[in-house]
């Protein structure tokens, strides 16, 4: 019996599709003070809360470096801030660097959730018939990969008032690597941060 091509067109798509949401960051939660008049900010203290001092650097070097690309004055509190022996910074530290660098907002980010899943693929087509099936799977035993998702919670905050700005949960799915899901994530919070006219260059 022929299948209805406009049906197999239909799974293709299907199929792309899955394939294309495998990978990506959105932001699955977005607030902002309606309250907030002032001009959009420009001179960020980027913080990230982790307890690894090397994913803390990383992260703040990348987010940096991305503000700075979109004309955004930045610096990370690892240049900015002599970090203790315990990582956490006290509120006159971050107070003294913002009056030192002259900052107008503080961008904190931290971790709120992490899972890993091995995925196996197999790449081989499927063949008609009971061995046709047999076969195919047997000269093609497939391959494993790790699919991870992150789930971050980023805040912007004022540094006059110290009201909170904008805040953002993202999520990211990926099978590539940590620094990719870093970029991504910190491109996905600067579009919203744009799209909002929350950031804008000096």
């Amino acid at each position: 019996m022929k299948e209805n091509p406009v049906k197999w067109f239909g799974y293709l798509l299907f199929f792309v599709f899955l394939i294309i949401s495998c990978t990506g960051t959105e932001i699955t939660q977005n607030q902002i003070d309606d309250a907030y008049k002032g001009k959009p900010v420009s001179d960020i203290l980027v913080i990230a809360i982790t307890g690894n001092e090397h994913n803390r650097r990383v992260f703040e070097k990348r987010f940096v470096a991305h503000l700075k690309s979109v004309g955004v004055d930045a610096v990370s509190s690892e240049e900015a801030i002599p970090m203790p022996a315990n990582l956490e910074l006290k509120k006159e530290m971050i107070l003294n660097a913002v009056d030192q660098y002259e900052n107008d907002a503080v961008i904190i980010t931290h971790l709120i959730g992490k899972e890993e899943k091995d995925v196996y693929t197999r790449s081989g087509s499927t063949h008609r018939g009971f061995y046709g099936f047999y076969s195919s799977r047997y000269s093609d035993p497939g391959y494993s990969s790790t699919s991870t998702t992150v789930r971050l919670e980023t805040n912007l905050y004022d540094v006059k008032t110290e009201k909170l700005i904008w805040s953002g949960k993202s999520k990211t799915w990926s099978k590539d690597s940590k620094d990719q899901i870093i970029n991504d994530v910190i491109k996905a919070v600067i579009n919203n941060l744009q799209k909002n006219k929350l950031i804008a260059p000096k």
